[in-house]
């Protein structure tokens, strides 16, 4: 776990740390010299019982409150600090409403230097404390008295804090790695180390992590946790890796080290934002202010989405447009500043962190906002799939940022509630199966309203009214779904409705009884299509519906886009040419339009034909037999 300090300038943090765990936290030299935390500070911590942890020191000066904010973001319990010869400070409370708005809820008091001080004023500054604290996350934290000078309570403190350990709730080493950095530096012979506290997942010495940005990756060369060199870290633990590759000046604070492929760097942010009743106004939409999130530090204007205004005290849905990138999902919490002074005036979490743009006042997106509050994650990985249109498992863990355990519970569960499918391999929510199967029916019933003679639609044309990622397996699957619930007819390359069956009316029956008449007697020397629209007054495109429906009922046979034939001639030249093959073992384009008493024209179309329904196979200039047995496959246009 990561214990944090919190705290007004000089109230002995640091030396509350040093008394802990015997490290000095103040690493830089105007610390030295200054006697105050600037920057960050680490520790590692052994606790009585032998489990591990980390301290973090954060600066208490308001000068310096972006330097605690990068570094409080991912602890798990706050040593509240506050000295016995001062009492309650400025950086007390704002400290406070920052681990308020954070929602950090556990953690305890520690008075410090209670060496300098009587009883009577001891007692003084506890009802002072308790009566600051009353109504916080604090009000019922033990309280310890301690001085880091003669050591007392320290004990007492380490002790107090092994069994405030064992409520911490272990974080996700599933879900993909997750580090926002709060340092970068160069140790000659090894190369450039990164570190921060591992929010999600883990890393191992070996494996790839991106650093974002710039975006690309880099292999994890060592690690260290706890002071220690490790093969691997995990989630609630800090720790510093050594990357191979890297240059230093690609890393900012606010950098983030992650899993390949799950993250994006982002400029808008859905989210809910409480302003704190201290603060002095109002905040009015488009109110620019300055944002923190995890070790980021960016500036961004509100757009708030269900209010003219945002009064103190109250809270409000808002998207965020930053003005420069950051790394963020949903579940992060945020603190915002006031733009000048810089003041901290609220904060809250993220909702979305790659929301659409949105509309102020339109209910639908309010109810999406209320949807992605709840604390069950599942309608957030449903709006992911809406808006993605479908994806596979892989791309849907990418999306939600989430473990592939916990993702397969929660769609495991979308099906029960009918609030998802699973397509083949790809997995659609319910609303996305219902607008598809719309779509799908009603350009089926399209083509059957205005190709009535037809007996169906080619399967490639209809599947356009899909999203063009899926593939054709999920395209298939899809096809086996609405046939399963009887919807469709599938007959080889052909779909359509359940319910349809071509019908001429009286009109149409006519006319393909002329078609039908002008094949017949014109037997191996079919009409040119041209010619035969021509003579029976009909546009070419009317007449193709003809061709077709009488391919479907097996009166002609398409032979290519040009020729088609009767079925008796037709049938009559694949007998000539099996009865062929039973004296000799192959035949040339010569001899079997001598066989059938046609042109040369003809001849050639039917072997060609024949190849595609693999009776024959060419061999040079002569077809031999091949596979008789097989049905040809009198396939639409």
């Amino acid at each position: 776990m990561i214990i944090g300090t919190a705290g007004h300038v000089d109230h002995g943090k640091t030396e509350l740390i040093k008394a802990l765990t015997g490290i000095d936290t103040d690493r830089l030299k105007e610390e030295k010299e200054r006697g105050i935390s600037i920057d960050l500070g680490f520790a590692p911590f052994t606790l009585p019982g032998g489990r591990l942890a980390g301290v973090v020191d954060v600066p208490g000066h308001e000068r310096f409150i972006h330097n605690m904010l990068a570094g409080v973001g991912g602890i798990d319990l706050v040593l509240m600090v506050i000295d016995a010869t001062e009492g309650v400070m400025p950086q007390t409370k704002e400290h406070l409403d920052i681990l308020e708005l954070l929602r950090i809820n556990k953690g305890m008091v520690v008075i410090t230097k209670t060496d300098l001080v009587d009883e009577e004023w001891l007692e003084m500054v506890l009802d002072e404390v308790k009566n600051r604290l009353e109504g916080t996350f604090l009000a019922d934290a033990p309280i310890h008295l301690v001085s880091a000078v003669t050591n007392k309570g320290i004990q007492e403190l380490k002790e107090e804090l092994a069994i405030l350990a064992e409520t911490i709730t272990e974080k996700d080493k599933d879900a993909p790695l997750r580090i926002p950095l709060d340092r970068v530096f160069s140790i000659a012979g090894f190369g450039t180390v990164v570190t921060g506290t591992i929010l999600r997942g883990k890393v191992r010495v070996g494996e790839m992590v991106e650093i974002i940005p710039p975006g690309k990756t880099f292999r994890v060369r060592g690690i260290q946790a706890h002071g220690k060199m490790v093969e691997d870290a995990s989630a609630g633990e800090r720790a510093a890796l050594n990357l191979a590759g890297l240059e230093k000046r690609e890393v900012l604070r606010g950098s983030v080290a992650a899993a390949p492929g799950y993250f994006q760097t982002t400029r808008h942010l859905d989210g809910k934002l409480k302003l704190l009743s201290s603060a002095s106004k109002p905040l009015l939409n488009l109110s620019p202010v300055h944002f923190y999130l995890g070790t980021a530090r960016v500036v961004a204007e509100l757009y708030l989405l269900d209010a003219s205004e945002l009064q103190p005290g109250k809270e409000g849905f808002v998207q965020f447009r930053l003005d420069k990138p950051l790394v963020a999902q949903r579940g992060d919490r945020f603190i915002i500043r006031s733009y000048s002074p810089m003041v901290t005036i609220g904060g809250g979490i993220v909702l979305d962190e790659r929301p659409p743009r949105l509309k102020r006042f339109k209910p639908g997106n309010i109810e999406r906002l209320e949807d992605l509050e709840k604390d069950d994650p599942l309608p957030f990985v449903l709006q992911k799939l809406i808006a993605a249109q479908g994806a596979g498992l892989h791309e849907l863990e990418q999306l939600s940022k989430m473990g592939k355990e916990q993702l397969n519970i929660l769609l495991e569960r979308a099906v029960e509630e009918d609030k998802a499918v699973l397509i083949g391999d790809y997995w659609i929510a319910d609303d996305t199966r219902e607008m598809w199967e719309r779509a799908f029916l009603k350009e089926l019933e399209n083509f059957h309203h205005q190709k009535p003679l037809l007996p169906g639609m080619q399967k490639a044309q209809v599947g356009g009214v899909l999203p063009r990622k899926i593939t054709g397996r999920t395209y298939d699957s899809f096809l086996d779904y609405l046939k399963q619930k009887g919807l469709i007819n599938i007959k080889e390359e052909l779909i359509s409705r359940k319910d349809f069956s071509p019908s001429p009316n009286a009109v149409q029956e006519k006319k393909l009884e002329k078609i039908l008449e002008v094949f017949q007697k014109e037997g191996l020397n079919p009409p040119i299509l041209k010619d035969l629209w021509t003579n029976l007054k009909m546009k070419k495109e009317e007449g193709e519906d003809y061709l077709d429906f009488l391919v479907y009922k097996g009166d002609l046979v398409r032979i290519n886009e040009e020729v088609y034939l009767h079925n008796v001639p037709y049938f009559n030249c694949v007998d000539l040419l099996k009865e062929y093959f039973t004296r000799n073992t192959s035949i040339t384009l010569a001899q079997y339009r001598d066989l059938i008493q046609s042109s040369r024209k003809y001849a050639q179309a039917l072997l060609e034909h024949f190849d595609g329904c693999k009776y024959t196979r060419r061999v040079g200039d002569e077809r031999v037999s091949w596979k008789f047995s097989l049905p040809c496959k009198n396939i639409l246009k």
